[in-house]
């Protein structure tokens, strides 16, 4: 098993293809970049997400099974910093909700800005959790639609009491990652369960694709509604790693008619930021996107807008 698991580790090290592109060369991507249909990232609306109250899509809670013990190395692979496991270690479980059947955890990667979107609002950051259909090789599951599945959280910057403690473990490392050029970090015990939303239950999922070359569309994203909060300090941590320019995110991709489905518990009333959180996430957000360039596709007016007046509660259309 533990084999089994490091070589899906190393292999999808190949996905990202590390020399051969850049992040402000999208239209050069290979693969099915720039001609797929089921592409991510997506600015997900809430208003247009489906609320699946017969459980039809959305079958049960999502199930997380050994995330609080796992141990991983980083490294800096030139496009982001990924935390990856190691061959004596145990291999977190993915499932339920909109999967069906059991999912094997490989990694978890940061992007800064955030990736998705929620009714045009970016955040500072946005962590991806990346698995494998359990009993796939890595080939096999690129053929699938199935294959992949990915969890994404988004991340808030404020100071204030607990803020920080989702990357206490982790950002120790990021000083000795400063650019790709440096080696793998020691193994680690790592708490990966503190990267999710405290609401875990409350998301959006859709069908798309892996978001850096060759962005096959084989992966069932969750995307959590409920951000994590981390210090100013964490933030800029990231902010000065060399992923070979300003940012690492992705441009937002055309929906093309796809179905975004909600959880019932993402219909709750959603919390806002303290202001002080707002100013400070705002802040972040304007000076990355500023150095990154207005022309990645950033909506900062809505951005502005939504962070500091919010929404009070978010509609739910239902799937009768």
């Amino acid at each position: 098993m533990f084999a089994i698991f490091v070589l899906f580790v190393i292999s999808l090290a190949d996905l990202t293809l590390q020399a051969e592109w850049t992040y402000n060369q999208e239209y050069q991507w290979p693969g099915v970049c720039n001609v797929g249909k089921q592409q991510s990232p997506i600015n997900i609306m809430t208003n247009e997400a489906v609320v699946d109250t017969h459980q039809v899509h959305i079958r049960g809670p999502l199930v997380f099974r050994g995330y609080n013990d796992v141990p991983l190395y980083a490294v800096n692979n030139g496009h982001t910093l990924k935390w990856s496991g190691v061959a004596d270690g145990p291999a977190p479980i993915l499932q339920g909700g909109p999967l069906r059947g059991n999912y094997t955890f490989l990694q978890f990667h940061f992007h800064w800005l955030s990736e998705h979107a929620i009714d045009g609002m970016k955040y500072p950051l946005e962590v991806h959790m990346v698995h494998i259909k359990t009993g796939l090789t890595l080939d096999e599951a690129l053929l699938r639609s199935d294959g992949l599945a990915v969890v994404g959280v988004m991340f808030m910057v404020r100071n204030g009491y607990d803020s920080g403690r989702a990357l206490e473990e982790i950002i120790p490392m990021v000083p000795y990652l400063g650019d790709s050029s440096q080696n793998k970090t020691e193994v680690q015990r790592i708490d990966v369960s503190r990267l999710l939303s405290h609401q875990p239950q409350s998301y959006y999922t859709y069908h798309g694709s892996l978001t850096t070359p060759m962005c096959q569309e084989v992966v069932t994203w969750i995307v959590m509604d409920k951000p994590v909060y981390i210090t100013p300090e964490q933030y800029k941590m990231f902010t000065k790693v060399d992923v070979g320019g300003d940012f690492n995110y992705r441009s937002l991709q055309h929906p093309n008619g796809r179905v975004v489905y909600r959880s019932i518990a993402s219909c709750a009333s959603i919390l806002l930021p303290t202001v002080p959180g707002t100013l400070l996430s705002l802040l972040s957000c304007l000076s990355t996107t500023l150095a990154a360039g207005v022309n990645k596709g950033i909506g900062i007016v809505l951005n502005v807008k939504r962070k500091i007046f919010g929404d009070t509660a978010k509609k739910c259309i239902k799937l009768n």
